[in-house]
């Protein structure tokens, strides 16, 4: 019946697109903390980047969440940042790293 019970809850789970790539830009912080700051490998850190780019993810919303929450691994911390960064950005007080090309 615990099979049964986890393939309905999983089947039944939708997570909208905005929430899968909130998601995306979260996962892709946290490995990035783990390689800049707590492994300091250079290598890993650029693989990293590169996957970031090649996802087409945005940059500014992953280094809002690198610098400008002390907690990668909370959760509740990463959704604060970012929520709080995406307010900022609507009210367009935050130009992206690119404007200015």
């Amino acid at each position: 019946m615990g099979l049964l019970q986890t393939i309905q809850g999983r089947l039944l789970q939708y997570d909208s697109p905005s929430r899968q790539l909130q998601q995306a830009h979260f996962d892709a912080a946290r490995r990035l903390a783990q390689a800049q700051f707590q492994l300091a490998d250079a290598e890993l850190s650029q693989r990293l980047w590169q996957d970031v780019a090649d996802r087409d993810l945005d940059v500014d919303r992953i280094l809002n969440l690198l610098y400008g929450c002390w907690f990668q691994d909370d959760p509740a911390a990463l959704h604060a940042a970012d929520a709080e960064f995406q307010a900022r950005r609507e009210q367009e007080l935050i130009p992206g790293v690119f404007e200015h090309c």
